[in-house]
């Protein structure tokens, strides 16, 4: 049994075909429907799904031009947030604007809210998962990116590269 979220962010336990279904609808959404007509074809988003052990993992990475920007999965925040002394058992616990790792389950339900809720609330979230996804929505036209350029620096760093390549591709800022 295979774990899958569907194209409104819901999770679903199901066969293989059901799963690789599911994310194939949103990566479909995610990369034509939603992304700004700018970034079409450089940015994506891949599903990786890997059992060791006995465990089971899925890890979400987003690419830019085909290099990785970031990925989401479990098994990657809790050695990050391992490394940097926080006891595991209440790491999650730590505000999203504290860290900069992020599981695969935080990963869909920043899509599910961004899914739900108005743009401008979805650019403006203290959650930067749900802003990653707001920056590249064809949605958020040149005005109001005009007014995010200042707030560029105040993203976490793996943010800021897609912020800089949206603005660079509207012609807003040259790099």
């Amino acid at each position: 049994m295979t774990e899958s979220i569907s194209p409104n962010g819901t999770k679903h336990h199901g066969d293989k075909g059901l799963a690789e279904g599911s994310w194939k609808g949103m990566k479909k959404y995610l990369e034509q429907e939603m992304l700004c007509p700018a970034l079409r074809g450089r940015l994506t988003y891949d599903l990786t799904r890997f059992r060791s052990t006995g465990d089971e993992g899925t890890v979400f990475t987003v690419c830019l031009d085909g290099q990785p920007v970031k990925q989401f999965g479990f098994q990657l925040a809790a050695k990050a947030l391992r490394d940097q002394g926080f006891d595991i058992r209440h790491a999650w616990d730590i505000p999203f604007d504290q860290r900069d790792e992020y599981t695969d389950d935080e990963f869909a339900e920043s899509l599910k809210a961004y899914r739900n809720q108005p743009i401008d609330q979805s650019i403006a979230s203290e959650n930067p998962i749900i802003r990653m996804f707001s920056i590249v929505d064809r949605r958020i036209g040149k005005r109001r990116l005009e007014r995010l350029k200042d707030e560029v620096d105040q993203q976490p760093k793996w943010l800021r590269l897609l912020y800089v390549a949206r603005l660079q591709a509207e012609g807003i800022i040259t790099g």
